[in-house]
């Protein structure tokens, strides 16, 4: 009798909730209406400059020297875009760029980008870096300015054939006496934007 009564009351329970429950209708349309907003995130440039590996043998102490330009320029392959999907599909690349300084001497950085046949392309960024304290303090820390240094579409579309970076540190006549190091980080954020 009790399995009849309890028959009965799961089939009641189960009509009363079969009439009252509601569906919502689905629109598929509105997956036209999705885009796709990813963040992604890449090396840039990084860098180590120590002066004591740059000091000339058998200098005296406190001597003036200077190091030649061609010595701290350096090219790197580096695909700014890779492919016309992803010219048409970024919003803009953020450029962030830190350079920490022990080295009592102010410094510059200097980049652009090139074809793969070392063409510039676009314009020569530069980023000028504070002088630090000497070897064995904090170092003082410089940011790009702009900070980030945004590429919008037109300027993705202008270096859309970058296949290289050129980077240069602009060094100042430095001393025997000096010591410390220059540490160059960085990194783009590509801001996609795709629509489904």
């Amino acid at each position: 009798m009790k399995t009849k009564k309890a028959s009965l009351l799961l089939l009641l329970f189960s009509a009363v909730l079969t009439t009252v429950s509601c569906v919502k209708e689905l629109d598929f349309e509105q997956l036209e209406d999705v885009v796709l907003t990813p963040v992604i995130e890449a090396d840039f440039i990084y860098s180590e400059f120590d002066v004591s590996d740059y000091i000339p043998d058998g200098l005296p102490p406190d001597t003036d020297f200077t190091i030649p330009p061609d010595v701290l320029r350096d090219t790197i392959n580096y695909d700014l875009v890779g492919t016309d999907f992803a010219v048409d599909n970024l919003d803009r690349v953020e450029l962030t760029i830190e350079v920490r300084n022990t080295i009592e001497r102010s410094f510059t950085l200097q980049f652009q980008f090139l074809t793969e046949g070392e063409q510039p392309l676009g314009q020569l960024y530069s980023v000028p870096v504070q002088a630090g304290l000497g070897e064995g303090t904090e170092p003082v820390v410089s940011f790009s300015v702009p900070n980030p240094i945004v590429l919008d579409n037109a300027t993705l579309n202008q270096l859309s054939s970058a296949q290289k970076i050129a980077t240069e540190i602009i060094v100042p006549t430095l001393n025997t006496d000096l010591r410390g190091v220059l540490n160059i980080r960085s990194k783009a954020s590509y801001y996609v934007n795709y629509e489904l």
